[in-house]
């Protein structure tokens, strides 16, 4: 492994969250969001040019939903192969060939313009996808996000708490307990992850922001309301930083091609569209091997 790779691989064991830009090429995303949105408008008649058709489905400050069978068409039909090809291609640089798999399903992340009219860093909905277990430096899986096009922090992006998958690890010795069903609804793998499961100590990802919030009085104000400058400056700009975990609400944007990838053990939570464009994201899961 190289040593741009190795810093990368740091970068994303530090924070939980890594940015690749510019991974896959125009001509790649071009191909893949043409024939998304005409799939787009044959099932929901939304039409990207046409605003005006975006809320007839409830669509409003919210992510369009019912777009399995779309993703699902893209995938077997081959559209998503070159995408897919080079998501991988740069998830191997970083973690390693064969360290990851993609599993078999795309999900779309868009979603278009609300009501609201001023931005600010949510109060709820922060959660974690995964169990965090003790002695295990690696979740389960992870997220990779692709960029169709721009996104920047107007367009709701999905917000994270960098580093909180570390404060997790930090808390599983003291507040974790034994849940092996927990451990196996997640450990899917044909040889599973952990060995024994019946004693392994865990935190289940819905008691994380509790457990924070008890211990750290910037994850309790995060769960609560207040101005957007106050917020945006407090848990964008100054973060918190215990036993050497900085952390800090980051936005995942960028531009058309980048991945970014995300440990789903962080806290994370959706914010909300106010510009006047909708915002395009999939996501690709991965699953570890070993």
């Amino acid at each position: 492994m190289g040593s741009v790779a190795s810093q990368e691989l740091k970068t994303f064991r530090n924070n939980g969250l890594l940015s690749l830009p510019s991974a896959i090429g125009k001509e790649v995303i071009d191909r893949v969001q043409i024939q998304l949105w005409s799939e787009i408008e044959s099932r929901f008649g939304i039409v990207k040019s046409t605003p005006s058709t975006w809320r007839a489905n409830g669509t409003s400050s919210k992510r369009l939903g019912g777009m399995n069978p779309i993703m699902r068409k893209l995938k077997d039909s081959g559209t998503l192969d070159d995408i897919e090809s080079a998501t991988i291609n740069s998830i191997n640089n970083v973690f390693g060939k064969n360290s990851w798999n993609p599993l078999p399903l795309w999900y779309s992340l868009l979603s278009f313009p609300g009501t609201e009219t001023t931005w600010n860093v949510p109060n709820s909905s922060w959660h974690a996808d995964e169990p965090t277990i003790q002695g295990e430096h690696e979740a389960f899986s992870f997220f990779a996000f692709v960029f169709l096009d721009t996104v920047t922090v107007d367009m709701g992006p999905t917000l994270v708490v960098s580093g909180s998958h570390r404060r997790a690890q930090y808390l599983v010795d003291k507040e974790g307990a034994p849940n092996p069903s927990l451990i196996k609804a997640f450990d899917t793998n044909p040889s599973p992850l952990i060995k024994r499961p019946e004693v392994a100590k865990l935190l289940a990802p819905s008691e994380l922001m509790k457990l924070l919030s008890n211990k750290d009085s910037w994850f309790k104000e995060l769960g609560s309301d207040g101005p957007p400058e106050q917020r945006i400056n407090s848990f964008m700009k100054q973060g918190t930083n215990v036993n050497d975990i900085q952390s800090k609400v980051v936005e995942l944007t960028g531009n058309a091609g980048d991945i970014i990838i995300l440990d789903p053990r962080c806290l994370h939570s959706i914010s909300s569209n106010i510009s006047k464009l909708p915002r395009e994201v999939l996501r690709l899961d991965f699953r570890r091997n070993s």
